[in-house]
């Protein structure tokens, strides 16, 4: 139950920033990758809920997870092995 606790005022205290970069960057799509991003819908709802609650009125944006996952940082490597980076 602590846990739980914790990590969903983590959550929210992802989404308020989140919510501060959004208005700021008013950007179209949020993608969040890392291995908290499995912690459950009740974790994304948390994350969610409090950076609405932080835009400007009227400011829409989708916050979803990488689609790479826990992989993006390989293929990252990939595409500056490939480029001769």
């Amino acid at each position: 139950e602590l846990a739980e606790a914790v990590l969903t005022e983590a959550a929210r205290a992802l989404g308020h920033g989140l919510g501060t970069a959004i208005t700021l960057m008013n950007p179209q799509r949020v993608i969040l990758g890392g291995g908290v991003t499995k912690a459950g819908e009740r974790w994304w709802r948390a994350v969610r809920s409090a950076a609405r609650a932080n835009v400007l009125p009227g400011m829409t944006v989708d916050i979803v997870p990488a689609a790479l996952g826990d992989d993006a940082p390989l293929w990252g490597a990939v595409a500056l092995a490939m480029t001769g980076n």
